[in-house]
């Protein structure tokens, strides 16, 4: 699995990035409006374990989901929006493709620390933001719909009591025919005494609670092996929502 990735990498790297192609040129001026800039209620933003640590991509999952979205929307600006996204390496890829491109992570620790994509992309791609809270992302004053959302072993560090107003921002955000991609694990995750997973549902209780209260967000396969997401883990729960 990781030699797959290697393998991707180098792909990328000797050119496999340009045959993709770009969207029609957009001009980029995001700004995210908030009154909770950092989520300092999150056990993550008190022990930030993840967003120390974690700056993935996958650049296979970037080639198929630009294939994909670009092929449906064709000569169409493109979005991508990825909530917890750490040290911002995706954000970073799909940026590189010419797409709006943004990141929004609850912790300030990366930020702090200038570490991984942030002392580059602060403030233009990446920002801190408590997405539990009512959040809105603009680019150019206007209100920004993107074609692709992600959470990557996020959704399980929300509490059950947070879920509504997180997915409310979500949907706000897609734009008509947008995908929302996440994973998850039910198992817990103890640092320093403290579980930092709230909610530890199972693949098929997060696919109910979605499409209950979501009922425009219907779930679609992807012809991707598990090794071939962003992140996964034991479990390889994934969540692959198309909004009708």
């Amino acid at each position: 699995m990781r030699f797959h990735k290697i393998l991707w990498e180098i792909r990328w790297k000797l050119g496999g990035q340009a045959a993709l192609g770009k969207p029609p040129i957009q001009k980029i001026q995001v700004r995210v409006e908030t009154k909770y800039p950092v989520a300092f209620e999150s056990p993550d933003h008190k022990i930030p374990w993840g967003t120390m640590r974690d700056n993935s991509t996958h650049k296979k999952f970037v080639s198929f989901m630009a294939t994909r979205i670009s092929t449906e929307n064709p000569n169409t600006p493109l979005g991508a929006l990825d909530l917890g996204c750490s040290g911002g390496q995706l954000v970073r890829d799909f940026s590189d493709l010419g797409w709006l491109a943004v990141g929004l992570e609850g912790s300030d620790f990366s930020l702090k620390h200038k570490r991984a994509n942030w002392p580059e992309l602060a403030g233009k791609n990446l920002f801190t933001c408590d997405i539990t809270k009512p959040f809105v992302i603009t680019n150019e004053d206007q209100q920004a719909a993107f074609n692709l959302i992600t959470m990557w072993e996020v959704l399980e560090h929300i509490k059950e009591s947070d879920l509504k107003q997180l997915f409310d921002n979500i949907t706000k955000h897609m734009a008509k025919g947008g995908y929302f991609i996440a994973s998850t694990t039910s198992a817990p995750d103890i640092h320093d005494g403290t579980d930092l997973h709230q909610t530890k549902w199972s693949n098929t209780q997060w696919k109910q609670w979605i499409t209950e209260n979501y009922p425009y967000l219907r779930v679609v396969n992807f012809d991707l092996k598990f090794y071939q997401f962003v992140r996964h883990n034991e479990e390889g729960s994934f969540l692959t929502f198309k909004r009708q």
